[in-house]
């Protein structure tokens, strides 16, 4: 079985973000199509309903790249800390998509390999979590 069908709960954090990010999707169409473009209305409820609507969601949108932080940083570049991308493989000028993921592939050690995927699949889930509860 290939390395990607067995990343089972990384598949699972990538899902439950883009479910809660659609979320915010629709709270902003929600926005737009109820309050327009500028929370410019007579009412002061529906204004500062409005008002509390976009601050959520600039809130949600402004903060939601602190959650993918990684403490323990990208194996072989422990100072680099973002979970989703960082320095590829060769040279730090490259990229990589999950680089802590890679490097634990790169070792060919099978438990190192789950315990970085738990660990980037926790670090998206708190994200997916975090867009749902602001």
């Amino acid at each position: 079985m290939s390395t990607a069908k067995k990343l089972r709960r990384l598949h699972a954090a990538q899902r439950q973000l883009e479910t809660n990010a659609r979320i915010v999707e629709h709270d902003k169409r929600h926005l737009r199509s109820v309050y327009g473009e500028e929370c410019q209305m007579t009412g002061r409820r529906r204004h500062a309903s409005c008002l509390a609507l976009r601050a959520s969601i600039n809130d949600r949108v402004s903060k939601l790249e602190q959650h993918f932080i990684d403490p323990d940083g990208v194996l072989g570049h422990e100072w680099y800390k973002h979970a989703l991308i960082g320095p590829g493989p060769w040279t730090d000028a490259s990229f990589q998509a999950f680089p802590g993921l890679a490097a634990a592939l790169d070792t060919g050690d099978k438990g190192i390999v789950r315990q970085r995927e738990k660990s980037i699949a926790d670090i998206i889930y708190e994200a997916a979590w975090f867009l749902r509860e602001v």
